[in-house]
């Protein structure tokens, strides 16, 4: 096993520091992928798509996943607007499907954001390490997401008691990974980029931006979740302090450190991330 003493004081040394916790919202705290699938097979239900195309519910859902991840890139590149973003994700899955425009069903996109705000499937181990940690640290929520979907989720599933505030792109014309994005929770935080740390589970909007923003910055990754954007990059091995919980290839932190110095590797047990956070 790699042995990293150096590291281990580093991050120990830095988190002394923090008063903060900054969060995405998203797949780290709330489980969006299981919550968009659950209120999508409803839809597909509701409307009996089954009678108007050859596809199943779970390619019904994986379509419309591929479209949607599409469509939310261009959003966050500001080549699409909001009203775009919501309607179009769904007329293009059912004009892959095939379904004729005169029958795909009407403001099927409100019914959408009707549904799936309001689900409540969390992150496992997420709401009670919310709980725990908001009685030593401040929480903020940073989110690309609509300011009043986003508001639902936290009330629904019951991390609004814990949350000091939510800065969403919407409201702030600005979204992640730009430093402006960070900075402004900063400003609203009224302290420095080393009195808070950043966790979220986008490598490019949450761990890049993150990091330029000069933030100790965590990738939230499940077992279920992983993805290496990295060339050649191995599963990592364990820390013996943090075994269990995080993660990280000692090998990689020397190529990455380079462009990213605030990385600190990937955490997937919110419950260990919690008890080291209040050790």
């Amino acid at each position: 096993m790699i042995q990293s003493p150096s590291f281990s004081d580093e991050i120990n040394q830095r988190k002394q520091r923090w008063k903060w916790l900054f969060l995405d919202l998203d797949n780290t705290l709330w489980d969006f992928d299981a919550n968009a699938e659950e209120a999508l097979k409803e839809l597909y239900r509701r409307h009996s798509l089954h009678l108007h195309s050859n596809y199943q519910v779970e390619a019904f859902v994986r379509l419309y996943q591929d479209v949607n991840a599409a469509y939310w890139r261009q959003y966050e590149r500001g080549e699409v607007d909001k009203e775009t973003l919501r309607t179009a994700r769904f007329t293009d899955t059912f004009n892959q499907m095939g379904i004729p425009a005169a029958i795909q069903p009407a403001h099927v996109w409100q019914e959408y954001l009707d549904i799936c705000p309001v689900m409540t499937i969390t992150m496992p181990g997420a709401l009670s390490a919310l709980e725990r940690l908001s009685q030593k640290y401040k929480i903020a929520l940073l989110t690309n997401g609509f300011e009043a979907t986003q508001n639902l989720k936290i009330q629904s599933n019951g991390f609004g008691p814990f949350v000091t505030f939510m800065q969403s792109s919407e409201r702030l014309g600005i979204a992640k990974p730009s430093i402006d994005f960070f900075n402004e929770a900063l400003k609203t935080a009224g302290i420095s980029a080393d009195e808070a740390m950043y966790m979220g589970d986008n490598w490019l909007t949450d761990v890049e931006g993150g990091c330029s923003a000069g933030l100790a910055t965590f990738w939230y990754q499940t077992e279920q979740m992983r993805e290496l954007p990295l060339i050649n990059e191995q599963f990592s091995d364990f820390m013996p302090e943090f075994d269990g919980f995080w993660s990280w290839d000692y090998d990689k932190k020397a190529e990455i450190s380079r462009s990213q110095p605030n990385y600190f590797g990937r955490i997937h047990d919110w419950t260990g991330f919690a008890s080291w956070l209040l050790a």
